[in-house]
């Protein structure tokens, strides 16, 4: 299993942080990767739906874990059959949130350096722009 983490700190409030993560129509405003995300319904654990990436197929997920304001993990598939477990945290601060992002990856590509540098490598700046966009939804 491949494991990577990192985290922002923001002005948003965990309401704000959570909206963000809620609606999945948002998701491309903060996630450039994200060329669409629907679900069959609200963000629950459980719920299902389709996440495309630019320049790739869509893809099914589902939500495993929703606390409002505190936490979100979808799991995906890849057609290799690889288990990618992405879960986003928000720990409230006395002023703002923490944002934490972590994925997980297991089965056949999580050895593959370039795999799972590709999966990594925007996060950074996906959490730039989620923190940014967090702060306006106040």
């Amino acid at each position: 299993m491949w494991t990577y983490e990192h985290s922002r700190t923001t002005t948003a409030t965990p309401a704000a942080a959570w909206n963000c993560y809620a609606d999945p129509a948002q998701w491309p405003r903060w996630d450039r990767e994200v060329a669409r995300l629907t679900l069959s319904g609200p963000p629950t654990a459980g719920t299902r739906g389709t996440l495309t990436l630019h320049g790739r197929p869509p893809a099914p997920i589902t939500i495993v874990e929703a606390i409002p304001e505190c936490r979100l993990s979808t799991e995906t598939r890849t057609p290799d059959g690889t288990f990618l477990r992405f879960t986003h945290r928000i720990e409230a601060l006395a002023e703002g949130a923490r944002l934490i992002h972590r994925v997980d990856i297991d089965g056949p590509s999580a050895d593959d350096a370039d795999f799972t540098a590709a999966v990594a490598a925007p996060i950074p700046e996906t959490m730039r722009r989620l923190a940014e966009v967090a702060a306006r939804r106040r």
